[in-house]
């Protein structure tokens, strides 16, 4: 039986998942329980493959190239974001309803203040390597980044610096040389290209800064899609040439997941040198095998991501990307090679007939 959006139901279960994403209270096990039993409700696509794989095994990201599976058609779409298409031709498009997109917020600003406040309480200028949400309104990652700002940043003084137009080096320069003279510190924090070609850009017109005890950067995107490709030691070195930063991290978002993941130690692992992301109360990275299916405690498989803020799709997802698990996390190591696994390349339509 399907369930609605204002079902009573839903909103002691968002109560639940809102205590759990923000505050960590709560049991994980039970909140799971009960969104596969709403995705097997109210998707029958979800519970076809599911039959098929096993219950709770990850819906692929490539189910999201056609629109992928939307918990809630009775409740209006309040935001629409779409990935940016740089593994195929098609955008993929997933949908958040009001209750959805509440979670989303409160997912990403918790996890900004565990990882990118100060421990002295002071609020840094953050500086979004992203575009504004007025600027891209369909991108998830500048929804995510006026989140962290918004949550964590000095109120005056941080801001996105790329625009319509690109990146406004006048106002990075001056929000710089603020921080520099009040001694606050400073969080950069954007897409990880941006930080290249921003820090290839002040580079050559001779520009650095030695920026505040505390100040840190965090990237995120990676190098898909992109011709140049730059080992994590490489870009951190960039970064601290131009800025003077000497603490740096990485998040891994995706447009399909809600939450985003951070670094859990700073191990070198994968092949450019990726660190291991480790998990949050909310879910987190596991690895599977890409013929067996099952976890792995230690080596490379698919990357599948849990994510207990998702209402308005299935929770678990299949990230086409491979993993290399071990004990201090997961390390995300680039995109599944082409044909490497079933799993990895099912689209919705094999997820709604036929064998898997």
């Amino acid at each position: 039986m399907t369930v609605a959006h204002d079902d009573p139901h839903v909103a002691r279960l968002f109560d639940r998942m809102a205590q759990l994403v923000a505050e960590g209270v709560g049991d994980p096990r039970d909140v799971q329980g009960e969104l596969v039993e709403l995705a097997m409700a109210n998707s029958p696509d979800v519970a076809r493959y599911w039959k098929q794989v096993g219950v709770g095994v990850g819906v692929p990201d490539t189910a999201y190239k056609d629109g992928g599976p939307h918990l809630f058609p009775d409740a209006p779409a309040v935001r629409v974001f779409r990935t940016s298409g740089t593994t195929g031709s098609v955008r993929g498009t997933v949908r958040y309803s009001a209750l959805g997109l509440e979670l989303k917020r409160l997912a990403i600003e918790a996890q900004a203040r565990r990882h990118l406040r100060p421990d002295d309480g002071v609020r840094p200028v953050v500086l979004a390597f992203a575009p504004s949400e007025e600027a891209a309104p369909e991108m998830a990652i500048a929804f995510d980044m006026a989140r962290i700002v918004r949550s964590c940043g000095d109120p005056d003084l941080s801001t996105a610096v790329v625009g319509a137009n690109g990146v406004d080096f006048d106002l990075l320069a001056r929000r710089l040389d603020t921080a520099v003279a009040e001694g606050l510190p400073v969080v950069l924090v954007g897409a990880t290209f941006a930080f290249v070609n921003i820090c290839d850009a002040l580079e050559a017109q001779g520009q650095s800064w030695r920026l505040p005890p505390g100040s840190r950067m965090y990237d995120g995107g990676g190098f898909k899609g992109r011709s140049r490709i730059m080992r994590v030691d490489d870009l951190r070195s960039a970064v601290r040439r131009v800025f003077g930063i000497d603490r740096h991290g990485n998040i891994f978002g995706m447009t399909e997941l809600a939450n985003q993941l951070y670094d859990a130690s700073d191990t070198p692992v994968g092949p450019l040198g990726e660190r291991p992301k480790g998990a949050h109360p909310a879910g987190g990275p596991r690895v599977r095998d890409p013929h067996t299916r099952e976890y792995l405690t230690e080596g490379t498989g698919l990357l599948e991501i849990t994510d207990l803020s998702l209402l308005d799709r299935p929770h678990v997802l299949l990230t086409g990307d491979l993993g290399i698990t071990g004990p201090e996390g997961v390390a995300i190591a680039g995109r599944v090679a082409g044909g490497t696994s079933r799993g990895c390349s099912l689209t919705l339509d094999d997820m709604t007939g036929g064998a898997a």
